[in-house]
């Protein structure tokens, strides 16, 4: 007997041990009536203890088998016969009870505003979603919101009760058919919804407190909804009040300033970025000034930039080897450098892709490219290393 049917509040009852099974992880203990809700429906279990005796057995997991058995999962195994009294943890019941009843307002509300049917749902440990027909708004949110809210603030009484599932096939205000046969619990919130349901839920509308919905995505052709219900919504509040107000702190401002301050802060970013790119420009075109000089007759130069990241040593390198007849290996900041090697149009003798796999290989970092352009980061190769690779005929 499920308990938590009829009272979905109810955190303390007794029972008596019908069966104790091992598990994997320990037993699994079932009884002749409990009130632990079995995970299910996209609901996740109640958490709790068995109290036998002197003895406090935690309930780690709650599942149902085919049978519709309901099995508490325990460390220890309690014996047949034992009377025990099953007890509730309160915080996480309740919890899901806001987020299940919230969901149930808020699928009904996006049906009444929106014509956006609810195909499934997911009541997780930290955040819930519904999942919707179609793609809908920013609009088509705000309205559903609005009216899931009032549903909520009107406290409307919710309840429980039974029909035969035959009976349920000409029933206008069922917002889903149910696939289940015989005897059907139903969840009667008058003048918005009705459901068929096996989860736990609050006996009225207020109790769920708050309705707010987090975020959207586009999923499987329709819309994902992450939602928050009750004390979640609160703790979800505080936490972006919490950042706002460090927001507004840091850009010395008040929060409600905060997206333009960023705002202004992205643009100045921007400048200070074109002003970075013009300064390296200039700096490389003086480094290739100075590198050009440094030439050797053949054509090749191997040299440091102590200064340079790998970005300014493709830079360079790519100018010094517009002029043709060139081959230019460059190494850029401090060990491990970045590294390019590359050639003039003309230099098809060397081919700079070799020429780094053969320093990787012997000096280690990673990298490759083309014969005319190639480029590593992490090498440990000196320069010295390179102007004696430079004397091989391939370079």
């Amino acid at each position: 007997m499920r308990l938590y049917y009829d009272d979905p509040a109810l955190l303390t009852f007794d029972g008596t041990v019908l069966a104790c099974e091992p598990t994997t992880t320990g037993h699994r203990v079932a009884l002749d009536r409990s009130a632990f809700y079995p995970t299910s429906g996209g609901q996740p279990h109640d958490l709790g203890a068995l109290r036998a005796g002197d003895r406090i057995v935690p309930v780690v997991d709650v599942s149902a088998d085919d049978d519709d058995v309901v099995w508490h999962h325990v460390a220890e195994p309690i014996p047949t016969g034992v009377a025990v009294v099953g007890e509730i943890d309160r915080e996480r019941r309740q919890d899901f009870r806001q987020q299940h009843s919230g969901q149930h307002i808020l699928s009904a509300s996006f049906d009444h505003v929106a014509d956006a049917r609810t195909e499934s749902v997911h009541l997780g440990l930290e955040a819930c979603t519904l999942d919707l027909h179609r793609e809908v708004t920013a609009d088509d949110c705000r309205r559903a919101e609005d009216h899931a809210n009032r549903i909520v603030w009107d406290n409307r009484a919710i309840a429980i009760r039974y029909a035969d599932a035959a009976e349920l096939a000409d029933e206008p205000r069922l917002r889903k058919a149910t696939a289940r046969e015989g005897r059907v619990r139903l969840i009667d919130i008058p003048d918005h919804d009705l459901s068929a349901c096996g989860g736990t839920h609050v006996h009225a509308t207020g109790e769920v407190g708050l309705i707010v919905i987090r975020g959207t995505e586009r999923f499987r052709g329709g819309t994902r909804v992450t939602f928050l219900c009750g004390r979640r919504a609160v703790e979800s509040y505080r936490a972006l009040r919490d950042a706002a107000d460090a927001s507004a702190r840091i850009l010395s401002v008040a929060a409600a300033d905060v997206p333009d301050a960023i705002g202004k802060l992205r643009e100045d970013l921007k400048q200070e970025q074109r002003r970075t790119r013009e300064l390296a420009e200039r700096l490389t075109g003086l480094q290739v000034a100075a590198l050009e000089s440094r030439m050797d007759a053949t054509g090749v130069l191997v040299a440091l930039l102590v200064d340079a990241d790998a970005q300014g040593v493709r830079a360079a390198a790519s100018q010094l080897v517009a002029t043709p007849g060139r081959v230019v290996a460059l190494l850029g900041g401090p060990a491990p450098h970045a590294l390019v090697v590359a050639r003039s149009a003309d230099r098809s003798d060397v081919d700079a892709g070799a020429v780094v796999r053969q320093v990787v290989a012997a000096h280690g970092g990673k990298g490759g490219g083309r014969p005319d352009l190639a480029q590593a980061g992490g090498v440990t190769v000196s320069v010295d290393a390179l102007r004696q690779l430079a004397a091989v005929p391939k370079f």
